[in-house]
């Protein structure tokens, strides 16, 4: 069975557009609906909004820039809405996987203290889930509905699907490339995004090349999560080395930013090793060929297929043949 974040190349672009988009916003909504997990739930809605905003990129020259600013706008003000209640159990997690890769479990480093920090912040941002936050996500969740059930992609097939597709991988060769130039925290994190987006843009297309783009889907993904593994050790290293707040003896954060920075070495050589086989193929081929395949499977939905039938069965059409052919014999 076809995954619901998937375009079917079977329908027009822009049914099969809305059938994405309402699928993820339905799923976002059950997600806040008082789930037993309340950080579970959260955690879900959000992964739905991403991917409406990467549905929405793909899309992009198919639709009036204002309406796509404006969609974009108002699925990322519902998505930052939910952060707070999503930010400090991530990072939470995020040292436990930490201390399972580095020193960080002796008495003197900033890792307890840190972990007691989040805790709270934790806390407080259940107080306020439990409150206002959800409510008011899924009423803007709710208000979003009839945009997206109206969806309508111009022209209605695959071409602003592919100058979309073109523009978005373009952008991420473009940040890989910039990442290991700069060495920046920030555009490493900016080349994640485009993964993420990669990642969801080859879901979206997978019902036409299944084999291929699967696995590409996986290899963006699995990359993406070691780039997210390199972003939360940066947002730890913010952390313990802001000068507002003291987890440890300065002797120690130092020891534990130089452990912090190794990890990300080791991190970022994979990603290195990853990207280059991801994004090695240019833009205007790579999408040629997706695009290639795309009308094959669009071409194969609309043919009539033929029935077959059992060999003592004879079609209405042939009666008179039958019966002349039964005269003769």
């Amino acid at each position: 069975m076809a995954s619901s974040f998937s375009l079917d190349p079977a329908v027009p672009m822009s049914a099969a557009v809305r059938s994405a988009a309402c699928a993820e916003l339905d799923a976002a909504c059950a997600g806040l609906a008082s789930p037993p997990d309340r950080h579970k739930g959260v955690h879900d809605a959000r992964k739905c909004l991403k991917r409406l905003r990467s549905l929405l990129l793909l899309i992009r020259p198919g639709l009036p820039e204002p309406l796509f600013v404006s969609l974009v706008d108002r699925v990322r003000n519902i998505a930052r809405g939910l952060a707070p209640a999503r930010d400090a159990h991530a990072l939470l997690d995020a040292i436990d996987k930490l201390r399972g890769q580095i020193e960080v479990d002796g008495d003197g480093t900033p890792v307890q203290n840190l972990k007691a920090w989040l805790h709270r912040r934790r806390r407080a941002a259940e107080r306020s889930l439990i409150g206002t936050m959800a409510s008011d996500a899924l009423e803007a969740l709710t208000s979003l509905r009839p945009a997206l059930a109206n969806l309508a992609v111009y022209p209605d097939d695959f071409r602003p699907v592919a100058k979309g597709l073109r523009n978005s991988y373009r952008d991420g060769r473009k940040a890989f490339a910039g990442a290991f130039a700069s060495g920046n925290d920030e555009d490493f994190h900016d080349w994640r995004k485009t993964l993420q987006h990669h990642w969801r843009h080859m879901q979206l297309l997978t019902p036409c090349w299944p084999s291929e783009l699967s696995a590409r889907a996986e290899l963006a993904r699995s990359l993406s999560q070691v780039l997210g593994d390199d972003h939360d050790i940066s947002l730890i290293q913010q952390l313990v080395s802001a000068p507002t707040l003291v987890f440890a003896s300065p002797e120690d954060t130092v020891a534990f930013m130089k452990q912090c920075r190794e990890r990300q070495k080791a991190l970022r050589r994979e990603a290195r090793k990853r990207g280059e086989r991801l994004l090695a193929e240019r833009s205007q081929p790579f999408v040629a060929l997706i695009e290639d395949y795309w009308q094959t499977a669009a071409d194969k939905a609309r043919k009539p297929q033929a029935v077959a039938r059992p060999n003592n069965v004879v079609a209405f059409g042939d009666a008179s043949l039958a019966g002349r052919s039964r005269a003769l014999g």
